[in-house]
């Protein structure tokens, strides 16, 4: 597949993950901070793909922010979004005692998930010129 085309594919994820994010905030449903963090997962890796890096398999947030210069835009839009690298995986699961994690505040991640649906409406726009 081409690169345009992945950067499209990772992008149209991201939106349907954002999306998803806010209906899931909107039921306080847990899953809605997952949600946040897979579209901001998705959006990096399509600027990282957009710049001719692979992002592999990574899912932290922080790790695949780095691979970005320190000169380029994104990393300064992107990096409020760290704090979601947990909700990829540790965070879904009970921890050793039984105890589960906190849930974040549903509204904060509506909030952060329609600033994320906004980053990928821009990314669209920069990203897929021809």
């Amino acid at each position: 597949m081409s690169v345009p085309r992945r950067v499209e594919s990772f992008l149209d994820l991201a939106a349907a993950d954002a999306a998803a994010a806010l209906v899931l905030a909107a039921s306080k449903n847990r899953y809605a901070a997952y949600h946040c963090q897979q579209a901001v997962e998705k959006l990096v890796k399509a600027v990282l793909l957009h710049r001719g890096k692979e992002a592999g398999v990574e899912h932290h947030l922080d790790v695949l922010i780095a691979k970005l210069a320190d000169t380029d835009t994104w990393k300064s839009k992107l990096k409020p979004f760290e704090t979601y690298s947990p909700f990829a995986t540790a965070w879904r699961y009970p921890a050793p005692g039984g105890r589960l994690p906190k849930v974040p505040d549903p509204a904060d991640v509506a909030s952060d998930a329609t600033k994320i649906e906004a980053l990928i409406v821009e990314a669209r726009g920069e990203l897929l010129k021809p």
